[in-house]
């Protein structure tokens, strides 16, 4: 691939706004990362990513674009965000706003797509035809490719596989429904479980660390702490049964797992893919592969910018 002008992607997640000046082939040249603050509305969050933006300008070449990945449903034909629960935004005019204030073309998708199409151009998909790419962090997203390409659905709304519902009657999700997997298998429903097993006494290896963290949780399981690692195997248990279904629908060669939640390695990857055997049917379950995802903390930021590269044609 020639070489591009610069790209700035930004990935706005329910905690964090990452976002970075990439160069055409996705190497970082500089990168910053400040807290969402979703508290302080729409227009609050769109200003602190247009300062981010602002801070990664190059003092020299042109920039490409600016690539957002969003984490909720978004309608493509107007740059708007229909409905984003986890940072409670409704019908916003996302793009036209970015650009209004940074005076550079903005492109917008689904983050699991953007990160999606993050690992396809450098990341653990490189190469990939059919893939699907699950992000699980402070919610779960999808991302699903197939023939080479971003599948969006008839209304944009394709691969929300943290919405699924996996368990009738299971806990309230931010969506409005109950039961869906993110409320049982990401990083708030992991520190979630983890609580009611040090107050069940079945987690020593927890109790006493005060504010429990997803990664505090996968470190007491890989030292044996029977609590953590019902609580790992619990969020694996609904995890790959979801994927098994994906598995089952879509026959991709690869599952990627991105998102902080999939650096727990193989205390996770071990009880995902064995339940994704049990579940899926025997050939695509034999030609599937579940595996890591490569980009780590900057594959949002990354599939960012490669939003901009697929909007013109470039990957």
């Amino acid at each position: 691939m020639t070489t591009t002008p610069h790209i700035i992607g930004i990935d706005l997640g329910g905690t964090n706004i990452k976002a970075a000046l990439l160069d055409g082939q996705g190497n970082i040249l500089a990168k910053k990362e400040i807290p969402t603050q979703a508290d302080e509305g729409p227009e609050g969050v769109i200003n602190r990513m247009a300062e981010l933006a602002r801070d990664l300008q190059p003092s020299e070449g042109s920039v490409l674009g600016v690539g957002i990945g969003i984490p909720g449903v978004l309608d493509y034909s107007n740059g708007k965000v229909i409905f984003a629960p986890n940072i409670h935004w409704r019908d916003v005019a996302a793009k036209a706003l970015m650009e209004e204030k940074l005076g550079l073309p903005v492109y917008l998708d689904n983050d699991a797509n953007a990160a999606a199409l993050g690992e396809k151009w450098c990341g653990a998909a490189r190469g990939g035809q059919n893939v699907v790419v699950i992000t699980i962090g402070t919610g779960i997203g999808g991302g699903v490719i197939i023939n080479g390409r971003i599948y969006r659905g008839s209304a944009g709304s394709a691969g929300e596989i943290g919405h699924t519902v996996v368990l009738e009657d299971g806990p309230q999700c931010n969506c409005g429904k109950k039961g869906c997997l993110e409320t049982l298998t990401a990083a708030p429903a992991i520190v979630r479980m983890a609580g009611e097993a040090v107050e069940a006494g079945s987690s020593p290896g927890l109790a006493g660390l005060g504010s429990l963290e997803a990664k505090d949780v996968f470190a007491a399981a890989a030292k044996g702490d029977r609590g953590a690692l019902d609580v790992v195997e619990r969020a694996a248990h609904y995890l790959g049964m979801s994927i098994a279904n994906v598995v089952n629908l879509l026959n991709p060669e690869l599952v990627v797992i991105g998102g902080g939640v999939a650096r727990a390695g193989e205390i996770l990857f071990r009880p995902l893919r064995k339940r994704v055997k049990e579940c899926a049917l025997e050939v695509p379950a034999e030609t599937v592969q579940v595996i890591p995802a490569q980009l780590g903390n900057d594959a949002g930021s990354v599939g960012a910018g490669a939003i901009v590269l697929e909007e013109k044609g470039l990957i």
